[in-house]
């Protein structure tokens, strides 16, 4: 099966212009093109873009993926990713307990608070 560049964008949920800068900075493979002059892009570009799209959608800069994506890079970006990811947590949870310490000094408890933010939803 072959798909257009609006049917592959689609699919993958991104856009026809993500797919067209993803091939000018050589993330995605260029694909056959047809008689009339019309991409077809098969299951390959599609595993391509979808792996581009998961290493954004958990940060990674556009510069910082290689053009082999897919290949020897995934175990590195992942574990960069996880490490990210760890850093981000311990930062919410020491947040989280020095609003918990605000909270108890003025002599409130935390499931006062919660009950606050409900009622004012």
């Amino acid at each position: 099966m072959s798909w257009s560049t609006r049917e592959l964008a689609e699919l993958a949920g991104t856009t026809v212009n993500a797919v067209r800068h993803y091939h000018r900075i050589g993330l995605l493979d260029e694909p056959e093109r047809g008689a009339n002059g019309y991409k077809h892009y098969g299951s390959s570009h599609l595993r391509q873009l979808l792996h581009i799209r998961r290493l954004r959608e958990r940060g990674v800069p556009i510069a910082e993926i290689p053009p082999d994506a897919e290949s020897h890079s995934d175990e590195r970006m992942l574990r960069l990713i996880e490490a990210d990811l760890s850093a981000s947590i311990d930062r919410l949870q020491l947040a989280r307990a020095e609003i918990r310490a605000m909270l108890s000094a003025r002599g409130d408890g935390a499931g006062d608070a919660e009950s606050s933010a409900a009622a004012t939803r």
